[in-house]
């Protein structure tokens, strides 16, 4: 490969990697993602660790989170006893995968916080004073501001859905 290239290769796979670090993305798993965005071909994990000078079990276990979010697949090669990737190219169904992935795990531990507090609430109501009671009640509703919101973004992903 031509010398300019490689150096505009090498720039954005580590620009990539910073821009989804200050995300809170795992630097190297956006690394691996530009790395199999930018080739034009299939590569394995052989291919990836020398171009990333990086050993073979992180690349292997960076990737599989990859696979997790539908960024990239595994792809047999007749003959071939290694692993191979291909990218997956339409970075905005990527971007809304993850997106959903994790909203959709804070959802559920919005869920089951809410529930804990609820039912904490719920099982003191019996033992309070009518202050207490009015605390409860403050809550009560607070909490159910929280479960809008829960169901504002389930909505929300719904609708994302819709857009991939």
């Amino acid at each position: 490969m031509n010398g300019k290239l490689e150096i505009a290769q090498h720039k954005f796979i580590e620009s990539i990697g910073k821009l989804c670090a200050s995300f809170g993305l795992n630097k190297l798993v956006a690394q691996i993602y530009a790395l199999l965005y930018l080739s034009d071909k299939i590569l394995s994990l052989d291919d990836i660790c020398e171009k990333l000078e990086i050993s073979k079990g992180s690349v292997s276990m960076n990737i599989r989170e990859l696979e997790n979010w539908g960024a990239v697949r595994k792809i047999w090669v007749k003959g071939s006893r290694k692993d191979y990737y291909e990218v997956e190219l339409d970075i905005k169904k990527v971007v809304v995968n993850k997106l959903k992935g994790s909203i959709q795990k804070r959802l559920s531990e919005i869920t089951n916080m809410t529930e804990q507090f609820n039912s904490i609430v719920q099982s003191a109501k019996s033992e309070l004073s009518e202050e207490e009671k009015g605390i409860a009640r403050i809550y009560e509703e607070r909490l159910k501001k929280i479960e809008d919101l829960k169901s504002l973004a389930s909505t929300a992903l719904t609708i994302a859905d819709k857009l991939i």
